[in-house]
């Protein structure tokens, strides 16, 4: 793997690859910033340079035994991802479990297309291998480390569908003007310790680190070169991201 030097001088503003940038972030400790910003995309164009935007829209991953809820369905993935959803122009994609929000042309067709029949992070593989993107990690670093591309890569080879805990998931869909469930075919599982890629980025000078106001954020210029880096890896050594906790679901109940 080839090692390119990072800048000399770092001026703190941030350029998204093909201008289109991947969000996970808790709005929490900048929402005064934000406010006084007018909102939170005005905040961002502050420091980063982009067109389109991305971010989660999880919702509730139920367990086989639990009915299935009535109503809209639930975001577990903080107020990102409400907030974007909220904004003329949205497109939430259908997924049952890991649907994603975005405002962007080159958007529309990624998460329209992702649904119960394609993997719960298909849209960041498509963007990182179509058309290249960028990825920003706010307010979250400590608590919630790692890009979702490592998810992406684990998928490719074969690791998410074989965590063990998705036989007890359910995937709840409509088709056909009726709903209908089927056993989870994968379970992206734990993150806690993707913190350890973060050296292998840096080698290839695709990782920068800084703070907006006090606030940590890890930005990560190229998907598709972070996604290449990560299915070596894995490749090599599919546990490398196992957090070591005796109690972790993922990390200890599965087959390889």
């Amino acid at each position: 793997m080839s090692v390119r030097k990072q800048p000399a001088a770092y001026d703190n503003r941030l350029e998204a690859t093909a201008g289109i940038l991947y969000v996970r972030a808790a709005l929490r400790p900048s929402y005064r910033r934000i406010a006084a910003a007018g909102g939170l995309q005005p905040y961002l164009r502050s420091h980063i340079d982009y067109d389109q935007i991305l971010a989660p829209n999880f919702g509730v991953s139920r367990t086989w035994w639990r009915p299935r809820s009535t109503g809209s369905p639930v975001v577990t993935s903080g107020a990102l991802g409400k907030v974007l959803a909220a904004e003329p122009g949205a497109i939430i994609s259908r997924h049952p479990t890991h649907a994603f929000v975005g405002i962007g042309p080159d958007l529309q067709s990624v998460l329209a297309s992702h649904d119960h029949t394609k993997s719960c992070f298909s849209p960041i593989k498509d963007l990182a291998e179509q058309t290249d993107c960028s990825m920003l990690l706010w307010g979250c670093v400590e608590e919630s480390p790692g890009f979702s591309t490592v998810h992406a890569a684990q998928h490719e080879l074969g690791l998410t569908q074989r965590h063990l805990v998705r036989l007890l998931k359910v995937w709840d869909y409509e088709a056909g003007g009726r709903y209908r469930a089927k056993i989870a075919p994968e379970v992206p599982g734990c993150s806690l310790s993707f913190g350890k890629f973060y050296a292998h980025y840096e080698a290839d000078a695709n990782l920068v680190r800084g703070e907006w106001d006090g606030v940590s954020w890890l930005f990560i210029r190229s998907a598709k070169r972070a996604l290449a880096v990560e299915r070596a890896i894995l490749q090599e050594d599919p546990r490398f991201v196992d957090c070591r906790r005796p109690m972790c679901p993922t990390c200890r109940l599965r087959l390889y």
